[in-house]
């Protein structure tokens, strides 16, 4: 059921409208139907009602009653036996109902009214009526059969014509008229309304550093005209926010960064060669991480523009810098995928993933692939890998596998969160996976350039 039922505002309403619609006009229907029926019944048993009113009162005036043939009105006896059991005719006890409150309605109330439906194919008709069966659709034929007080039956006959199909091809061109008139109305309506949503979906898709420059157009319904608004607001808000965290960001990473060189300056001036070398490695930590937390928080408010990339020439470029302090990295042939981004970026996030490999995994394979107009880089490392319940745990910043604060040993905890933050800003996916035998791989996706 739900695989049918559509996903977008337009088919919603247009499959709920039509739902609507079938139920109203098949109700419509039904009632059209049993009010054909109706004045059907009362076509046929109005003749039916006259003749048993006159006969009936002629034998209250005490004057006699033969058995006569109507022209077109079938025949009617009195007798002192009802012909509807007679005939064992089945029985209709609906037209019974309606025939005797016709009855009583022309002053006259019978002790028993029975109305039986006969088989045409078993009655005998003039050669003339055989002819018009065969030419039309047969009537329904019933026996009347009415008790009066003195105990005589009056039997008579009542001729009930077949039902047309002019209601149902009435209703039918009704339905298909109103969905036509409906779609049309519809689609206006879904086109006023989905124009500016997917304006504002747009906007959203679009939205990155929040300059809140470009205003989506206010049209709509009032309601779609008022998420508008809220947007455009609150696009206005976010601009302002990421604006002082940006001066706040700055401001920071000024006033450690000055202390930090004092102290560095300091260190070098420390008699003892120990103590001197762990000071100044202790200043560098520091001053990485910094660097790691300011880079991680101003993420999504590019300063530079995007540009074509050769990937398979930065990943070479990135290793070239391990092998240069004797890094044990190697570089698979592959070949060349061209992507859109900012070098610096994507360079920093390859330098992570494979000073992570190297930290944890003591050996490090790189290659660059195609696949699904995708550029796939696989980092591989001969590590014991990773609990796989922790797979997305890592990505967390200051998330460490090793549970000290060496940086020689558990990093800053940033590498990956940053690593990952900067691939999906370029539309792209981190993920790690366990190696079947040993090691874990770091799989960085993004989109080939069209």
């Amino acid at each position: 059921m739900k695989r049918l039922w559509p996903k977008s505002l337009f088919g919603q309403l247009m499959l709920l409208v039509a739902l609507a619609l079938f139920v109203a006009q098949a109700i419509n229907l039904a009632m059209l139907a049993r009010a054909g029926e109706r004045l059907r019944f009362a076509e046929a048993a109005g003749p039916v009602v006259a003749r048993i009113v006159t006969a009936a009162e002629r034998i209250e005036a005490g004057l006699p009653v033969r058995a006569q043939r109507f022209r077109r009105r079938g025949m009617m006896s009195v007798d002192a036996q009802s012909a509807v059991r007679t005939d064992s005719h089945l029985r209709v006890a609906e037209y019974e109902g309606r025939l005797a409150n016709a009855l009583q309605e022309n002053g006259f109330s019978p002790r028993a009214v029975e109305i039986g439906r006969a088989d045409i194919g078993q009655l005998r008709l003039p050669r003339r009526f055989q002819r018009r069966m065969e030419e039309r659709r047969a009537p329904d034929i019933f026996r009347v059969s009415v008790q009066l007080e003195n105990g005589q039956w009056l039997n008579s006959w009542m001729r009930v014509r077949p039902g047309g199909i002019g209601a149902l091809i009435s209703i039918i061109a009704q339905t298909v008229i109103l969905y036509g008139a409906l779609l049309f109305v519809l689609y206006l309506f879904a086109r006023r309304i989905s124009r500016p949503l997917r304006s504002l979906t747009g906007a959203v898709r679009e939205f990155s550093d929040g300059n809140g420059e470009t205003a989506v157009p206010v049209e709509g319904p009032r309601d779609v005209a008022g998420l508008i608004e809220a947007f455009n607001a609150m696009q206005v808000r976010i601009a302002a926010m990421l604006g002082e965290k940006d001066h706040m960001l700055g401001a920071i990473g000024h006033d450690l960064r000055t202390p930090l060189a004092a102290l560095r300056i300091h260190a070098e001036n420390v008699s003892d060669e120990a103590e001197r070398a762990r000071m100044v490695e202790t200043i560098e930590d520091m001053t990485e991480t910094l660097d790691d937390i300011l880079s991680l928080a101003r993420l999504g408010r590019p300063s530079a523009q995007s540009e074509p990339l050769d990937l398979t020439a930065l990943v070479d470029s990135a290793i070239e810098d391990f092998r240069d302090v004797g890094a044990p990295v190697a570089f698979e042939e592959s070949y060349k995928a061209v992507v859109e981004g900012r070098a610096n970026l994507l360079k920093r996030a390859i330098r992570n993933l494979i000073d992570n490999g190297i930290r944890y995994g003591e050996a490090v394979t790189v290659r660059v692939r195609q696949a699904d107009g995708s550029a796939i880089v696989e980092i591989d490392d001969r590590g014991p890998g990773i609990d796989v319940a922790e797979l997305e745990t890592v990505f967390e910043p200051f998330a460490r596998l090793e549970g000290s604060r060496n940086r020689a040993r558990g990093g800053s905890g940033l590498g990956l969160a940053l690593a990952r933050a900067i691939v999906r800003e370029h539309g792209g996916e981190l993920t790690l996976a366990n190696l079947p035998e040993k090691g874990l791989r770091a799989s960085l996706s993004l989109p080939l350039r069209a």
